[in-house]
């Protein structure tokens, strides 16, 4: 088998765990993954050997999920879309009440935290899920997005605030997290 062709079977299924993160459509991140290998393949010639396959295929990836994203219409509400007062949550640490560990948290969560990633822009969830579950660097992310390293930085940091925002107001609703000041009506908080 091809060298070319070895190291995508080798990380097929982490490639495709990143398209169905980003796509949110089993048929659309099947049909992402074929385009992207193909894509790769008609221009291995430009890969050049002994840099990062792994980074290069996510450049390519990546800008197959934005193309297939923009097609079906699929974007993310912006930070001001967000709203004030549930900014002033997110940044309220006052619990009477929290989970022992992120697991544990995630353990009583159902589809809300899929549905959270939904919500926030492409560019965000694509950042976030390259630094959390893949594990690269900044530098590296800024490499395979083809954007600046500070605004890696800024897309994590705006997709983190929004994510503890939507999941705050779903654990406070659920029960899992119980604010010590603050009360919810009607889906905004109002000091005691």
């Amino acid at each position: 088998m091809d060298e070319f062709l070895e190291q995508i079977e080798k990380r097929k299924d982490e490639f495709y765990r990143y398209i169905y993160r980003n796509v949110w459509d089993t048929s659309v991140a099947e049909d992402v993954f074929s385009s992207a290998v193909l894509a790769a393949y008609k221009s291995k010639s430009k890969f050049k050997p002994g840099t990062n396959f792994r980074a290069w295929m996510y450049r390519i990836i990546t800008n197959k999920c934005f193309v297939a994203n923009r097609e079906i219409g699929r974007r993310g509400g912006s930070l001001e879309e967000a709203g004030d007062s549930l900014i002033d949550l997110a940044q309220n640490k006052d619990y009477t009440e929290a989970v022992s560990t992120p697991e544990d948290f995630l353990a009583q969560c159902g589809d809300e935290v899929l549905m959270a990633m939904k919500k926030i822009s492409t560019m965000e969830r694509s950042c976030l899920l390259l630094k959390t579950m893949e594990n690269f660097s900044y530098k590296e992310i800024a490499g395979i997005l083809e954007i600046p390293f500070g605004t890696v930085m800024t897309h994590l940091a705006r997709g983190r605030a929004k994510l503890r925002k939507i999941l705050l107001e779903y654990a406070v609703g659920e029960g899992i997290v119980k604010p010590s000041p603050i009360e919810f009506k009607n889906g905004e908080r109002n000091a005691i």
